[in-house]
């Protein structure tokens, strides 16, 4: 386990490593979270001729 800590913290492939998976993960997690989103705020199409777009 102790060779696992020394290789991710302290050489730069470990580094690269740890930042490649932050990444991924938060990449995976905004894409989950966006389909959640898109279910729940259904897009109702375009706005009719006399609806204001600020309020």
């Amino acid at each position: 386990m102790d060779q696992i800590f020394t290789f991710l913290f302290g050489t730069r492939t470990g580094v690269a490593v740890l930042f490649a998976a932050g990444v991924l993960i938060f990449a995976i997690v905004a894409f989950v979270l966006e389909k959640r989103t898109h279910k729940l705020y259904v897009d109702r199409g375009p706005k009719a001729d006399d609806e204001d777009g600020l309020f």
